[in-house]
């Protein structure tokens, strides 16, 4: 089993969890109110991490990164809720998964990465399905790309 599997799945179960939560929070809090909490469930966890750092918090310029990473999770986040509290969980957080996107474009482009041709079968398989289950959660079914290689 290859190293980053299991923290992969670690992953998918948190950000599941997380996509979820949002809507229930929203029945009885505002926008704003829940992201400052997620915020404070985030420090509790960078707390507890911090503490059991061995060599303490390093300095250097990929700190700003980190950081600037950070901020655009919580920007991200908080689109997100402001989108849950109006819609439905499912097409929200199926259309909001196609972030990969940005993802891949980014890894090809800035850190010149390369996909053999068994990764980008397998990328546009996700994104087929990702698109495939958000066409037919707003109403589309006829326009997904299955729907659009069957005719």
């Amino acid at each position: 089993m290859k190293p980053w599997f299991i923290p992969t799945l670690g992953a998918i179960l948190c950000w599941g969890a997380w996509a979820f939560l949002p809507k229930l929070s929203a029945q009885y809090i505002s926008d704003g109110s829940a992201i400052v909490y997620q915020g404070l469930g985030g420090a509790i966890v960078a707390s507890l991490i911090f503490l059991h750092l061995r060599d303490g918090l390093e300095t250097h310029p990929g700190g700003i990164i980190a950081v600037i990473a950070g901020m655009l999770n919580f920007l991200g986040v908080l689109f997100y809720i402001k989108a849950v509290s109006k819609g439905s969980v499912a097409i929200v957080s199926t259309l909001s998964a196609l972030y990969p996107l940005v993802v891949i474009v980014l890894g090809l482009v800035v850190l010149q990465e390369t996909l053999t041709l068994k990764q980008m079968i397998g990328i546009g398989f996700a994104l087929v399905a990702i698109a495939e289950s958000g066409a037919v959660a707003v109403g589309h079914a006829a326009r997904t790309p299955i729907a659009l290689i069957a005719t």
